[in-house]
């Protein structure tokens, strides 16, 4: 059986390379280290969820966020947003503009994984 496929984006390799090692066993993960290369990736290749860091240069979460959701063939693929942000009202916000969940950095594996399986398409 395939695995489900996860695309994970963050401007910080290290935190890419650390969702990769935490995932990696279960999950076919691609990482991106911008919103732009992750947005080519994703207009030709589906996946069954994408891991969204908030603060990127160039593209930020949100503008990936708004691109997925108004995509046709991504417009249902669960969001989780992993930030060191921790203001409530954008964390709100994002949940109300489409993001699926909200994982705070630093990243717990356990949390993770709880929120990936909750999320991914059965």
């Amino acid at each position: 059986m395939d695995k489900p496929v996860i695309v994970a984006v963050d401007d910080q390799e290290v935190i890419c390379t650390l969702i990769k090692g935490i995932l990696e066993d279960k999950y076919d993960v691609h990482t991106f280290t911008s919103g732009e290369t992750a947005m080519k990736y994703l207009s030709d290749h589906s996946v069954d969820l994408i891991l969204l860091d908030y603060e990127m240069p160039n593209m930020t979460g949100y503008e990936v966020l708004m691109a997925v959701r108004s995509n046709k063939r991504t417009c249902d693929t669960p969001v989780i947003f992993i930030t060191a942000v921790t203001n409530v009202r954008m964390e709100t916000e994002m949940i109300e503009r489409g993001a699926t969940d909200y994982i705070r950095k630093p990243i717990d594996d356990t949390s993770l994984h709880r929120s990936i399986e909750k999320h991914l398409k059965k």
